[in-house]
């Protein structure tokens, strides 16, 4: 079992914080068919989340381009005030994810006992 901050289970905290973050979105947003698009993409964040705790390392690369993508879509989506603190929290949490995941992916394959 891998322990340490680079690993695939380390990297499933920040996109369950992610997550979180899209679920509630309805709370900064409103009832919209923009806060009902950002509940599909927090569960989707919850499956990718739940398949890294599994230390599912194929998972650990898409999600490294998925969190690079949301990362950049949640700051291109900042306005101001409270909208802008809360997409810069999920910037920052894809950002944290992406770089623990780049991390886990540098390191050399596990090799098999």
């Amino acid at each position: 079992m891998e322990s340490g901050l680079f690993t695939s289970r380390a990297a499933a905290i920040p996109i369950g914080i992610s997550a979180t973050l899209h679920l509630l979105a309805f709370v900064v947003e409103g009832f919209s068919a923009f806060a009902g698009a950002m509940f599909v993409v927090g569960i989707v964040y919850l499956a990718i989340a739940y398949g890294l705790r599994q230390g599912r390392r194929w998972l650990a690369w898409i999600s490294f381009f998925i969190m690079l993508a949301g990362m950049i879509a949640a700051y291109s989506t900042a306005g101001y005030g409270l909208h802008f603190w809360w997409w810069m929290a999920i910037a920052i949490a894809d950002l944290i994810a992406a770089i623990v995941l780049f991390g886990t992916l540098w390191k050399s394959k596990p090799v098999a006992a």
